[in-house]
């Protein structure tokens, strides 16, 4: 094994994150587990994984019953132009706050700026060996039309995330 890998892998337990080598199989298990359980967890899956776990679990009847939705050509520019994230193709569903707002893709990602820096968002689409899944997530969408806490957060998934979801079974 590599010693930068090994300085990196410390550098992550020392943060108090725990990082996991297995196969495949174990690690999928691992994160059913987690979803199953109703466990917060992050996880950076290698791509095969990524995609093995979005062949189990988005299935179309989940995708239906999430409200899943390809976010629009215009949205998708809107990102880029003003938040400065090019999120491929990026599914999520969406929330309505009573002020008449739609929460979607774009206040998502903008939440997320606010909460954790543009290059921290940025990286996440950016991943070149692994995809980013969020499972079981605490995150509450806020609106950003009348700051009223929605009461969840939303699901998605897309190229470059595996998905995150509040991902009960």
């Amino acid at each position: 094994m590599d010693k930068s890998l090994l300085t990196h892998i410390d550098a992550a337990a020392g943060s108090g994150k725990v990082t996991i080598s297995a196969d495949d199989s174990t690690i999928l298990g691992i994160v059913k587990d987690a979803i199953r359980n109703g466990r917060t967890a992050s996880f950076y899956l290698t791509k095969s994984q990524a995609e093995a776990f979005k062949l189990w679990y988005w299935t179309p009847e989940r995708i239906k019953s999430a409200g899943l939705r390809v976010v629009s050509d215009d949205e998708r520019e809107r990102i880029k132009s003003e938040l400065g994230v090019d999120v491929g193709t990026f599914r999520c569903s969406r929330i309505e706050c009573v002020c008449g707002h739609t929460y979607g893709g774009f206040e998502f990602l903008q939440q997320g700026i606010r909460q954790h820096g543009p290059d921290a968002v940025r990286s996440v689409f950016e991943l070149k060996n692994s995809k980013l899944l969020q499972v079981n997530t605490t995150l509450l969408a806020i609106c950003p039309n009348c700051d009223e806490l929605l009461g969840r957060g939303i699901t998605y998934e897309g190229d470059e995330y595996a998905g995150c979801s509040c991902c009960q079974e």
